[in-house]
């Protein structure tokens, strides 16, 4: 997985409310995740990046995901009498298969674009920190080199004015981006809603982009005198 992120704070702001993490937690998985804290500034920080600390490290201890999104809904709960909650969105993905399982809880629908098709995953419940039970969607769905996997905020979501729908803007956005590198892609995205706005940030945008790339073994290339290659020639393939 090829990473990269960009975010930019409400008003240009020094602190977001959302926070986001990459990480490689071993056994060949690898978590990408956006929480959106409820408002802007240090508070909004505050709650979301609890529910990224402690998620990232329950899931390095082990924790079945949905037992530990569970878990930190519970924390949030019990750390304060105000109101306090995030939004989750998290894709795990198996390094092994490129097989993908999104847990949204609350978030802004994620997308990934395989060549020219945008897919769209989505979820309807409610943020972190709201309910004693949540449920916590899963969606599955199968990745291949070259997929560019979009997470992002509510705020680069909803950005544009209320005349624009907020998925379709989005989506559209995607289809059309001519770069391939996880960095310009972020900073694309963030750079057309602000666009949008003429100028104006009117809540913190965060957008995370992986980038799946076919792993090979140095040893795989060495080619040796009356040896064929140890290198396996592969077909791609395309569509879910």
């Amino acid at each position: 997985m090829n990473t990269a992120v960009a975010a930019v704070a409400r008003d240009g702001r020094l602190v977001s409310g959302d926070t986001h993490t990459t990480v490689d937690l071993g056994n060949g998985r690898y978590a990408v995740a956006v929480s959106d804290g409820m408002g802007n500034g240090e508070r909004a920080r505050q709650e979301s990046k609890a529910a990224i600390d402690l998620l990232k490290k329950l899931m390095k201890a082990g924790f079945d995901e949905k037992l530990a999104i569970r878990t930190v809904n519970s924390t949030l709960l019990l750390r304060s009498r105000d109101e306090m909650f995030t939004t989750l969105d998290m894709a795990l993905i198996d390094l092994f298969n490129a097989k993908a399982e999104f847990l949204k809880v609350g978030s802004a629908p994620s997308y990934v674009k395989r060549g020219d098709e945008v897919i769209e995953i989505t979820g309807s419940n409610v943020p972190i920190g709201i309910l004693q039970d949540i449920e916590v969607q899963a969606i599955e769905q199968q990745l291949y080199p070259g997929d560019i996997l979009i997470l992002v905020s509510d705020g680069l979501y909803d950005a544009p004015p209320h005349r624009y729908d907020g998925d379709s803007w989005l989506k559209q956005a995607i289809a059309d981006l001519a770069v391939m590198e996880p960095q310009a892609i972020a900073d694309e995205l963030i750079e057309h809603a602000v666009r949008m706005n003429h100028g104006l940030v009117r809540d913190d945008m965060t957008v995370v982009v992986a980038v799946v790339e076919r792993s090979q073994e140095e040893w795989a290339a060495i080619k040796l005198p009356n040896i064929p290659s140890l290198r396996k020639p592969h077909k791609n393939r395309r569509g879910a």
